[in-house]
């Protein structure tokens, strides 16, 4: 079994991994067992609290050391600075074959937090540790053989958001914050009995302003339920399977979309995933 590593091509591949696969290492290293163990908690989506501004590179873990055995990841000082050794099991084969196994471990820890099952046909990471050959994008990456396995990978990392653009989407956005709308004025009084806004309904409303505000109200936990429960799926099924940071700006850009929107935000989501795949797909031909 050839144990060599030539000392160019393990700086490259270092190199390249701490350049464009940071965010793939956070997931291996919450994921499988270091030596020590990573401190807790040690987020999968790089979670942060109201007002703190950190960047991915803050957090992030760097690699320092890749061996046929085992590699190092080592924390920023703001993540406590740390070192800690993630054994490849079994061992190496060979060097050649430290691409398959970055990318089959990127792969099964994403989908244990929520990217899908291990066993599914993606199996690439969202930053880029795609499985197949090509350029950097897809294969012989800059480390002079490439973070590379086996096929072409399909998943990408979302770093974007599309608002709604399309009527049927400004009108489903805008009849949910008319529902809410009303239902904070109901409750702030405005439809009592002989206001402006209780006439007003009575002309259009069958049940008059009594029926208006018995409905609104009578909706408003199943809607609330429902809305709440989309904008858990969302966060659950695509941003965190597709690398957006949790309290990110994107990240609460498209949690307060789904919330008002719906399955509307999902479908903006699909297909922006389906073009940033496309592109990646261009880019590894």
């Amino acid at each position: 079994m050839p144990d060599h590593i030539p000392p160019a091509e393990k700086a490259r591949t270092i190199a390249h991994m701490n350049k464009d696969h940071r965010a793939d290492m956070r997931a291996i290293l919450a994921y499988f067992p270091a030596v020590p163990p990573v401190p807790s908690p040690f987020p999968y989506d790089n979670q942060t609290k109201p007002g703190d501004e950190a960047s991915d590179t803050d957090t992030d873990p760097l690699m320092t050391d890749i061996s046929l055995t085992s590699f190092t990841l080592t924390l920023p000082p703001r993540a406590g600075g740390t070192s800690h050794v993630v054994a490849f099991d079994p061992p190496l084969a060979s060097w050649a074959e430290r691409r398959a196994r970055l990318v089959e471990m990127t792969r099964v820890a994403r989908a244990a937090a929520g990217g899908g099952s291990p066993s599914s046909a993606s199996s690439s990471s969202p930053h880029g540790l795609v499985v197949g050959g090509g350029d950097s994008a897809a294969g012989t990456t800059a480390d002079g053989g490439g973070v590379a396995g086996e096929q072409r990978g399909t998943a990408v990392r979302v770093t974007s958001y599309v608002p709604p653009r399309v009527p049927y989407d400004v009108a489903v956005f805008g009849g949910v914050v008319f529902y809410f709308a009303c239902f904070a004025l109901v409750q702030a009084g405005y439809f009592a009995d002989g206001g402006v806004l209780a006439r007003e309904v009575v002309r259009f409303f069958p049940g008059g302003a009594a029926g208006f505000r018995w409905l609104v109200r009578a909706i408003f936990v199943p809607v609330l339920g429902i809305h709440l429960t989309e904008t858990w799926w969302l966060e659950r099924s695509r941003l965190r399977a597709h690398g957006v940071r949790r309290g990110s700006g994107v990240w609460w850009l498209w949690v307060g979309s789904v919330f008002f929107e719906g399955v509307m935000a999902f479908k903006r989501f699909d297909l922006l995933v389906a073009r940033l795949r496309r592109e990646q797909t261009r880019k590894g031909q």
